[in-house]
């Protein structure tokens, strides 16, 4: 067994817990499995995570923060909110790509699980992405590019399902035509918009 100081072996953890669980599913996968995956002890991986539910709240926790980082990222210099939804979900195939065994992973807990720490760390997912785009949809209603009697929430949420929609399907199946992709998100726009976008 390597050696690796304790935010490394925290960082391995984490990614071959997010591999099994993509793999067999959160219900099925044991902390044993993953320990063994890992090449270390029970006891080891119990020095940096105190359960299962502690593994998969971190998996959450990065899935989170790596995808606010991206968005932020690519949005960075878009002073157009509207511009800044299209960025983004031109840019989600190649982030759900990336992070696919983690959108696996979220996904089926969010079908399966009934588990409570689970579930909240999950909804703690999806607020911080309400908040990120009602702050994005605010600022287009306070510049008069979306109509300003519109509950910010409802554009959110309709994106942020698109996001799951696709992604379900992305990774089952096949990812489906740009062009579909592109004209749901149009879709949404035009109805926040004041004027046609």
């Amino acid at each position: 067994m390597r050696r690796l100081k304790a935010p490394q072996r925290r960082e391995q953890l984490i990614e071959v817990a997010t591999r099994l669980f993509a793999k067999s599913g959160y219900d099925a996968t044991t902390t044993s499995a993953i320990a063994e995956a890992a090449g270390v002890t029970e006891p080891i991986l119990y020095r940096h995570f105190d359960s299962k539910q502690e593994l998969f709240v971190a998996i959450v926790r990065n899935v989170s923060e790596l995808t606010m980082a991206h968005w932020r990222e690519i949005i960075g210099e878009v002073s157009d909110p509207a511009e800044k939804i299209r960025r983004i979900a031109q840019e989600f195939p190649d982030h759900v790509r990336h992070l696919s065994d983690a959108y696996h992973v979220i996904h089926g807990a969010l079908a399966t699980s009934r588990d409570r720490k689970v579930a909240a760390v999950m909804k703690e997912h999806y607020a911080q992405i309400e908040k990120f785009f009602v702050q994005i949809i605010t600022t287009g209603q306070a510049a008069g590019i979306f109509r300003p009697q519109l509950d910010p929430k409802g554009p959110a949420w309709q994106l942020i399902m698109t996001g799951i929609g696709y992604a379900l399907i992305a990774l089952r199946l096949q990812a489906p035509e740009q062009g579909l992709i592109k004209n749901a998100i149009e879709s949404i726009l035009r109805g926040m918009s004041v004027i046609k976008v």
